[in-house]
């Protein structure tokens, strides 16, 4: 018998590889938004929505994922109606979610191996429940994308020319930020709330290097996170290695060999 014959790894790889296609979506948007941070800033959020629920002794993934959900309209409230600078707002949570987890930690003095598997990941113990969520996370921000899909593209790049042309974009960032948020609450799953930004933010920027419209970056994007995700979970499996680091790690590979192409390309035109 041989590892993959486990249920319960299948049940891990597929949750991962969903995870993989929906956050490097919603990932291409909020980099054109200039918002990539706020993946950082939500998955360190989210960390004190963890400490809550294991002070309330409540369900942690059902209740960071509407507290992460929160924070993130949160975070649009205040860039859109107060003016603040993105950057700004998104450190203000990040560095909230993480001394509120301090605090509570140290109070409850709970700080075992159920906390390492959310800074770091434990994508080969998924549950059926949180595989199911994984599904419909993955579902929902499908349908999303093309539904509004021309709506997005407009408001990624100009709000001005959007709202002329009568989109509704207050309620579309309010509804994009709302479904990243809960994307990068079982990104966090996959690899840790540490790393959890990486799916939003790397295969998007791996895109943009080699691809020549919107529609192509998109498909990239989802190409690189999938690739990334299936080979770090079974190098992991090889070398026995964490699943997490072996999948971010090759994120970056692929990040740097497309960089590497770009430049040789680059120069071909140059001097041929």
């Amino acid at each position: 018998m041989t590892l993959l014959d486990y249920t319960f790894l299948w049940k891990g790889i597929l949750s991962g590889l969903l995870i993989s296609i929906s956050t490097s979506l919603m990932g291409v948007f909020l980099l054109m938004k200039r918002l990539s941070l706020l993946g950082a800033g939500l998955s360190h959020a989210a960390f004190g929505g963890i400490a809550l629920a294991i002070l309330f002794n409540t369900d942690p993934m059902v209740f960071t994922l509407f507290y992460t959900v929160i924070s993130g309209l949160a975070i649009q409230f205040l860039i859109e109606r107060k003016g603040l600078p993105a950057d700004t707002v998104i450190s203000l949570f990040f560095s909230l979610g993480v001394a509120l987890a301090i605090i509570i930690l140290g109070i409850t003095q709970n700080l075992g191996s159920n906390i390492y598997s959310y800074l770091f990941g434990s994508i080969l113990t998924v549950s059926d429940r949180e595989l199911l969520s994984s599904v419909l996370v993955c579902l929902f921000s499908l349908i999303f994308v093309y539904v509004y899909y021309r709506k997005l593209l407009l408001i990624s790049f100009n709000e001005e020319i959007a709202v002329l042309r009568g989109v509704k974009v207050r309620t579309l960032n309010y509804l994009l930020i709302g479904m990243a948020s809960a994307n990068i609450v079982f990104a966090i799953k996959a690899v840790g709330l540490i790393l959890a930004s990486s799916f939003i933010a790397i295969p998007p920027m791996t895109a943009l290097l080699v691809s020549t419209s919107f529609l192509s970056t998109l498909a990239v994007s989802v190409c690189v996170s999938f690739l990334a995700t299936l080979v770090g979970i079974f190098l992991s499996l090889e070398l026995d290695i964490p699943p997490s680091g072996a999948v971010i790690l090759c994120m970056v590979i692929l990040f740097l060999l497309f960089v590497f192409w770009r430049l040789l390309v680059s120069l071909r035109k140059r001097f041929l």
